[in-house]
C-alpha cells in the first residue's frame, strides 16, 4: 500500500496538501500497548487488524490494556485498511498562482473539511497511465476534474472506468457527471449587448490562445463563438486579438490591437486577474479608462474591486465553484448524491471601468 502511494506522489506533483488532522486525547501508540502488554508490535498490529492467528488469552490481554490506556487506531490507517482514504483531490493543471485560481481551491478546500475529508491539489498535466495509476492508488476516494475540453479524455476515462468524479467545467456530452460551470454564452452575450445599449460599436474580444480554441477548451470554444454570434446579430464588427494568461502577453496584445484597431472603445477580456495586463498597455499609450477605452473582463469580484478604476466584470464565483464541486463529490462518495448540473445565471457588474463612448454623445456618464 505505501509502495503504490509513493508511487503517485511522485509520478504527479502535488501541492498544498490541505489534511483535516484532529488530535486525539492522547497520543500512545501500538509500540506503548505492546510494551504494556508485554508482546510485540507485530502481534499489537495483527489484534487491532483482527486476525485469527493469535492466542485469546493474549489478544483479551492486549485489548484490556487498549481500553485502559484508551488507544484510538489512528483514522486514516483505518480507512486505508478498508479501502476508503476519506481524501479527495483537485486536478488542476497549469495552477499558476493568481487570485482567482486560489478561491477555485480555496472553496474545494473548505467543502472537504467540512467534512472531514483530506485535500490533495495535483498541478501537474496528467497522462493515462498516470491518472489510471491514481485511480487504482489509495491516495484518493475521487477526483475533482478542472480544465475541461468539449471531448476530454480525462473525462471519458474516468467514466469508462467508473472512478467518482465530477467536474468544474463541462463537455459536449455532460450526460451522467455532475458539473457547476461559468455561462459563458449567455455572459459573453449580456457584456456584448450592454456594451452596444452605451453606444459603443468597436468593441473587441481579448480571447484565449488560439490552441485552447483549436483544442476545444470549453471556456475559448463558448466564449469565441457567443462573442463572434452576438456581435453579428447586433450589427457589429467581431474584433478578435487572442493571448495567453500572462500579464506581459496580455498587455502585448493589447497594444497590438490597438495597432490594429486605434478607434476601439471597449474590451472584453477574458483573462481575470492578467487583465491588468489591458490597464497597462492603455495606461502606456495614454488612454484612460474609461474615457478613452471601458474594460470589462471574466474576475472574481474580490479581484475586480483591487483595480483602479474598479473592473467591470461577469463575475466568476471562484470560491463556491470550487466548495461547490467539492460538495457534490463528497454526497456522491457517501452515496447520497444525484447528479447536478449547475450552471448559474452570468451576473454583469458595472464598476467605475465602464462608461459610455466618448463619441456617442459627447459626454462620459460611468455606467
Amino acid at each position: 500500500m505505501a509502495e503504490s502511494v509513493t508511487m503517485i506522489l511522485a509520478s504527479l506533483p502535488v501541492a498544498l496538501p490541505v489534511i483535516n488532522m484532529k488530535p486525539t486525547a492522547n497520543d500512545v501508540t501500538i509500540a506503548d500497548i505492546a510494551q504494556a502488554a508485554g508482546v510485540s508490535v507485530s502481534t499489537v498490529s495483527r489484534i487491532l487488524n483482527n486476525k485469527p492467528d493469535v492466542a485469546e488469552d493474549t489478544r483479551r490481554r492486549v485489548q484490556a490494556v487498549i481500553k485502559e490506556l484508551g488507544f484510538t487506531p489512528h483514522a486514516q490507517a483505518q480507512r486505508l485498511a478498508a479501502g476508503r482514504s476519506r481524501a479527495i483531490a483537485l486536478l488542476f493543471p497549469d495552477a499558476q498562482l493568481s487570485l482567482m485560481r486560489e478561491e477555485f481551491i480555496l472553496g474545494a478546500a473548505k467543502a472537504a473539511s467540512d467534512a472531514a475529508y483530506t485535500f490533495y491539489l495535483m498541478t501537474s498535466t496528467v497522462s493515462k497511465p498516470q491518472l489510471a495509476a491514481l485511480c487504482h492508488s489509495a491516495l484518493t476516494d475521487g477526483i475533482i476534474v478542472m480544465e475541461i475540453h468539449l471531448n476530454d479524455w480525462r473525462v471519458n476515462f474516468l467514466k469508462k472506468t467508473g472512478f467518482p468524479f465530477v467536474m468544474i467545467g463541462r463537455c459536449a456530452n455532460n450526460a451522467g457527471v455532475s458539473l457547476i460551470d461559468m455561462d459563458f454564452e449567455q455572459g459573453i452575450a449580456q457584456t456584448i449587448e450592454h456594451l452596444a445599449g452605451l453606444g459603443h460599436r468597436k468593441i473587441a474580444l481579448l480571447a484565449l490562445p488560439g490552441e485552447a480554441y483549436e483544442h476545444g477548451y470549453g471556456p475559448a470554444v463558448r466564449s469565441q463563438d457567443s462573442y463572434v454570434k452576438t456581435c453579428k446579430r447586433l450589427g457589429l464588427p467581431r474584433i478578435i486579438a487572442t493571448s495567453n494568461d500572462v500579464r506581459a502577453q496580455v498587455s502585448e496584445a493589447t497594444h497590438k490591437l490597438l495597432d490594429r484597431h486605434p478607434d476601439l472603445t471597449a474590451i472584453v477580456s477574458m483573462h481575470g486577474d492578467t487583465t491588468i495586463g489591458v490597464y497597462r498597455a492603455l495606461q502606456e499609450r495614454g488612454l484612460c479608462i474609461p474615457d478613452d477605452v471601458s474594460v470589462i473582463a471574466f474576475i472574481t469580484s474580490r479581484t475586480a474591486e483591487l483595480f483602479t478604476p474598479a473592473l467591470g466584470a461577469i463575475d466568476f464565483p471562484a470560491y463556491e465553484f470550487g466548495y461547490q464541486a467539492g460538495r457534490m463529490l463528497i454526497e456522491r462518495l457517501n452515496g447520497s448524491g444525484a447528479v447536478e448540473h449547475i450552471i448559474p445565471p452570468p451576473q454583469l457588474v458595472l464598476r467605475r471601468s465602464v462608461a459610455e463612448p466618448r463619441n456617442a454623445s459627447g459626454r462620459r456618464n460611468p455606467a
